[in-house]
């Protein structure tokens, strides 16, 4: 038995170790407000570092909206915003194809698995693109990456759970049953029933599995969005832009309204109050035709500090900050304003060999630039020339009217006020009293418009040199040009933009290698959820570290696959391989001994590679090739039950009968003809 003293010892420890709970969690909250302080901090220092860059978005996007120089300029030519939306559909038209190869390192024991397997994945990354609609955010980081040097997006692997209401009430009963069992089982520390730890040992098992299976997974696939390049933050040690991913850490900047906020982040929503409040810009900012109501620093944004005219707090918004620290692994995630972590900072659930979720393309990288240069940036000053010289002709044609005069002292006054105030086409009744008309009314000189002075053939010359956009593409054809002619022009604009999509093909492939370890790590896609993709023969498996994927296979696109095909020259060029690319399958394989189903199958794919490269993609090749019959018992003839030929057989057990030269004669076999568009 206790006594007082006792009872009041236990109640002092008690106190004592709630006074201790208290202090620590009081420490822990001022080291947590202590390390937010210090990142919005770091945050802020980095915004001003790259304040300028942030205004020569906003000025960028002014020449491809009209919006430039408004105060200057009469007529201002949208050539920025039409080259850019040209040079979207060369650069970007689809998605790329995938391109998965066997890595050298695979042995020939596994060779035919990792064959089966990388196909699998050349699919499942493909339809993952898909489904994550990549061009919907691959268009604006084309153009963004064309009008303001850069553009971003952020592929980030989603995994939603919802609960089966079933096993939610199944896993309710197992757990009155486990209940009631430690009842028993305490009785049974009393010597009061028997032993039941067989039962709850079974009921432990069920509740587990009920457990498992009661968090069904909704959507687990790859997002894919378009961030804008105001909304990126890298750190101030970084450089260069272009080796962002060596950066100490990336922040994502979004805005969210207060109440949705309160909603994503209950375990914060009674200091959320606490954080600075933004409000969308009036105006301009609204439609996206500018940012002129908006400080200097921060014309680039649509979203600005306090009320800014607005009196309606719900219509507030929380600036989040969504730092990735490569240098610790975590994600943190922030709001201005807030002293508080909006959750606390935590690692990803899937690795990856490059950790941060973001890509980045430019056009234009200068040595020793921290930032890129656009082409608009580049063409600043030929675009406001070409401007400059449409306002002056405007000007000089609307001063350069047809004007006639008349001498008043011969006319009385009231066939003077009839003479002036006539319209156009008016016939006016004058008394000239006598005199010749040419006397009395006569056409006064004015500057004549010399058509060599505002011609701006050379400036569209010089930008098209920087454009890398031909006459033909952006303008009427002022001379007509020969068919050799314009191929010579389109090839020279695929020459132009060819370091443009160098650039691109580049960065999606580190997104088709970023999305194949999300899609082959542990917490990716089952084997089930694979085959519902790629079909029921495929091949799939999941690795702990991402770095094992390399040793299996080399994940990459086709280059230039994503950009709209030179049609035409395709097929040129095509029409002079194909009949050599035939003559030497079929020559190889009588060399080798192959059998006409492998040399049938290489033709096939040389009709398919045809039919692709004419650019309808609303013909399916395979409705017109023959396929194979189907397979039948080779020691009967499938008419009247006979033995047949023993090559026969062979062939139809899936053998390889031996190849009859006659029925592969290169010279019998015509090839199809290509005429090029």
């Amino acid at each position: 038995m206790t006594g007082p003293g006792d009872q009041l010892a236990q109640a002092i420890e008690a106190d004592e170790m709630e006074q201790a709970e208290a202090e620590r969690q009081a420490a822990a909250t001022l080291e947590e407000e202590g390390a937010v302080k210090d990142w919005l901090k770091r945050i802020e220092e980095a915004r001003e570092f790259d304040k300028g860059a942030r205004e020569g978005y906003a000025k960028d996007r002014t020449y491809c909206q009209e919006q430039a120089n408004t105060d200057v300029y009469d007529v201002r030519v949208p050539i920025a915003g039409t080259y850019v939306g040209i040079l979207t559909t060369f650069l970007y038209a689809r998605d790329p194809e995938v391109s998965v190869e066997l890595a050298e390192a695979v042995s020939p024991r596994i060779k035919q698995e990792a064959k089966t397997f990388a196909t699998t994945l050349e699919i499942v990354v493909g339809r993952l693109w898909k489904k994550g609609k990549l061009k919907a955010a691959a268009d604006p980081l084309v153009r963004s990456g064309l009008s303001v040097a850069i553009g971003w997006l952020k592929a980030a692997w989603h995994r939603e759970t919802g609960s089966n209401p079933a096993l939610q009430q199944e896993i309710a009963g197992l757990r009155s049953s486990l209940a009631a069992i430690s009842q028993l089982q305490s009785a049974l520390a009393e010597g009061m029933v028997g032993d039941d730890s067989a039962q709850r040992a079974e009921l432990e098992q069920r509740l587990q599995q009920a457990e498992d299976e009661a968090e069904r997974i909704i959507f687990n696939a790859l997002c894919i969005d378009f961030v804008r390049a105001e909304d990126i933050q890298v750190a101030p040690e970084c450089a260069c832009l272009q080796q962002y991913v060596d950066s100490p850490w990336i922040a994502q900047r979004l805005f969210m309204p207060m109440d949705k906020a309160k909603a994503a982040y209950p375990e914060v929503a009674d200091v959320l109050g606490s954080a600075t409040a933004y409000f969308r810009i009036p105006g301009k900012a609204a439609d996206g035709a500018g940012f002129g109501g908006a400080a200097r620093g921060e014309q680039a944004d649509a979203f600005s500090k306090g009320p800014a005219g607005a009196t309606d707090t719900s219509k507030a918004c929380v600036c989040v900050w969504e730092v990735w620290n490569k240098e610790t692994g975590h994600v943190i995630t922030l709001a201005e304003g807030c002293p508080r972590y909006l959750r606390q900072p935590f690692k990803p659930e899937q690795r990856t060999t490059r950790f941060y979720p973001f890509f980045s393309w430019a056009v234009i990288w200068n040595d020793g630039a921290r930032h890129p240069q656009s082409l608009v940036d580049r063409s600043r000053s030929l675009l406001d020339e070409y401007n400059r010289t449409r306002t002056n002709y405007r000007t000089h044609r609307s001063r350069a009217i047809p004007k006639t005069g008349f001498d008043r002292g011969a006319l009385d006054q009231h066939d003077a006020k009839k003479l002036e105030g006539a319209v156009v086409s008016e016939m006016v009744g004058l008394d000239l009293q006598g005199q010749r008309p040419d006397q009395v009314v006569f056409p006064i000189s004015y500057n004549q418009i010399d058509p060599a002075l505002y011609d701006t053939q050379q400036i569209r010359a010089e930008l098209e040199m920087i454009w890398g956009v031909q006459e033909a593409l952006s303008s009427s054809i002022q001379t007509a040009k020969t068919a050799t002619e314009a191929d010579i022009q389109q090839q020279g604009t695929e020459s132009r933009i060819g370091y443009a999509r160098d650039s691109l093909d580049e960065m999606l492939s580190e997104l088709a290698v970023y999305t194949a370890e999300l899609a082959v790590s542990p917490n990716g896609l089952t084997q089930d959820e694979a085959a519902n993709w790629a079909g029921a023969d495929a091949l799939w498996f999941n690795v702990p570290e991402p770095e094992m994927l390399d040793m299996v296979v080399q994940v990459d696109i086709r280059a230039g696959s994503s950009g709209k095909p030179a049609t035409a020259l395709r097929q040129q060029q095509w029409s002079i391989l194909l009949p050599q690319l035939q003559q030497s399958a079929i020559q190889i394989g009588q060399m080798r001994g192959s059998s006409p189903l492998d040399i049938a199958n290489c033709l096939e794919q040389l009709a398919v590679e045809t039919v692709k490269r004419a650019g309808d993609t609303s013909i399916d090749p395979y409705s017109f090739i023959p396929q194979a019959p189907a397979p039948v018992d080779p020691a009967l003839d499938p008419m009247g039950g006979a033995a047949i030929d023993p090559a026969m057989a062979a062939g139809a057990a899936g053998g390889e009968p031996p190849i009859d030269p006659a029925m592969l004669d290169p010279a019998a076999m015509t090839p199809p003809a290509i005429t090029p568009v």
